[in-house]
């Protein structure tokens, strides 16, 4: 497996097409049809399927996509290394996460520290199942997202069948996110059976399972459901309801409206916030600092107690 068919093979998944990965790479289209042949011919996999919709890679494709990604990454990595003129080199960052806005902060600060480098910076938000295929997948070398009693053993079994590895970073207790004009606003925590009747806010796509997500608590509880998929509407109806949301309660000025407010949730149970990588990915110097803002800008962010 050459540096060369992993390029190709990243252009393939970019534009879901072959046609338009070779105009991108100067090459022709059969020079890349043949480098898949000859990557197929050598693993003994199908690496993706031909439709008139373009391209879909099997599994086994989308895991040699994720090892493509990887080598090429370490390739930058190690000419970089070597390459005194720092100036020359394009920085490619990807990282995926669910709703936080302590992440949010760490990536505003991460922008700042790469003041004067050339970079391609990709934050991906969305729900815990598509941050784990993101890092699984290669589209993200990070992913940063939180671990419950509710759902461990799930998403364990998710991180093994992956080959994931989570480092945990903090455990805090569960918050309820509502507005500051909500009835229960007031109280110094909230028991589960106080959110009856009023609408549960959560972040879900049509096709993550239910059980799969942090908020099943909510879920499976609440009479009244409220689907939104970002977080500028999620806040937005908070504000303008009497919806809640379940949540770490880390929040950041700036990155919150100040109209919401986080109150603890009376449950016996915590959360865990962490991040996720590839186990045999060594992640680069600029991941590293990434982690230690995000580190920083979660520590700063806590819940008072």
């Amino acid at each position: 497996m050459t540096l060369q068919q992993c390029r190709y093979l990243i252009a393939v998944a970019k534009y879901n097409s072959i046609t338009k990965a070779a105009a991108e790479l100067f090459v022709t289209q059969p020079s890349i049809s043949k480098a898949v042949r000859d990557l197929e011919s050598d693993l003994k996999i199908t690496v993706f399927e031909r439709s008139n919709r373009g391209v879909t890679f099997t599994k086994e494709g989308m895991e040699l996509l994720s090892y493509a990604k990887m080598l090429v990454e370490q390739e930058e990595n190690i000419r970089y290394h070597f390459n005194q003129n720092e100036s020359s080199r394009i920085l490619n960052l990807s990282v995926s996460s669910q709703h936080f806005n302590f992440a949010a902060e760490a990536v505003a600060q991460m922008i700042r520290y790469l003041k004067g480098r050339k970079y391609e910076f990709s934050f991906l938000e969305g729900k815990a199942s598509d941050v784990i295929e993101h890092v699984s997948a290669g589209i993200s070398a990070l992913g940063i997202l939180s671990v419950s009693s509710l759902n461990r053993e799930l998403l364990e079994r998710n991180f093994m069948k992956q080959s994931l590895v989570f480092t945990a970073m903090a455990a805090l207790a569960a918050h309820v996110f509502l507005s500051r004009s909500h009835p229960l606003a007031s109280c110094a925590s909230i028991r589960p059976e106080e959110l009856s009747g009023y609408p549960c806010l959560t972040y879900r796509k049509n096709d993550t399972p239910m059980n799969f997500t942090e908020d099943d608590f909510n879920i499976q509880k609440a009479s009244q459901l409220v689907f939104v998929q970002d977080r500028g509407t999620m806040d937005d109806l908070l504000v303008h309801t009497d919806g809640y949301n379940l949540g770490t309660g880390c929040v950041r000025d700036g990155f919150l409206n100040p109209e919401i407010t986080a109150i603890p949730l009376d449950v016996p149970w915590q959360i865990h916030i962490g991040y996720i990588k590839k186990y045999d990915h060594v992640l680069s110097e600029e991941m590293m600092r990434f982690i230690d803002l995000l580190s920083e800008s979660m520590r700063n962010s806590l819940p008072h107690v």
